[in-house]
């Protein structure tokens, strides 16, 4: 499935979300080489580096695996589905569509889970970090886990209805 008409708004959304997750992976460089200055020339180093980071990188994945599930990104094994594909491609459509189904589960759950620890840490007002050094609060970052995670699971919901289309459409195997 190449490409997916009528969905635009979702490639660009994704594209979006992934452009942030960028953004934040520089930003994360620029404060890891501010920490290495601070602690070399003034012997002190960036209050909370290791908390901001620590944060950064969960949300940094969680921008951007709506994009990698857009772009077939995942790691996954193609030596079957690629052998399939050529020998059955309405049986290969057909798994590509349990994959896809199984992945949108998948985030349907991450995303029923984590949405608990967001209203928790939002209402207890949970917060990472040494008081008194540096702390930031967690709730943003189960905001982007729900967020990303709801992103990749249209994704594979999209996959889904494009790969059962292929299965059971007019294209597929010719006697």
């Amino acid at each position: 499935m190449k490409s997916e008409p009528g969905v635009s708004w979702v490639g660009r959304a994704m594209a979006g979300l992934n452009g942030i997750g960028s953004v934040l992976i520089l930003a994360m460089a620029v404060l890891i080489c501010a920490d290495i200055v601070s602690r070399s020339f003034f012997g002190k180093p960036v209050a909370g580096v290791a908390e901001m980071i620590r944060l950064s990188i969960v949300a940094v994945v969680f921008l951007q695996v709506g994009q990698a599930v857009r772009a077939h990104a995942l790691a996954r094994t193609e030596l079957l589905t690629n052998t399939l594909e050529k020998r059955s491609p309405r049986f290969a459509a057909l798994l590509q569509a349990v994959y896809a189904l199984v992945g949108a589960s998948f985030f349907a759950i991450l995303v029923y889970g984590v949405w608990f620890k967001l209203v928790d840490a939002w209402t207890s007002d949970e917060h990472a970090g040494v008081y008194g050094l540096f702390v930031a609060p967690v709730w943003p970052v189960y905001a982007v886990i729900v967020l990303g995670s709801f992103a990749a699971g249209i994704q594979f919901l999209i996959h889904l209805v494009g790969h059962l289309s292929q299965a059971f459409g007019a294209q597929g195997d010719t006697p």
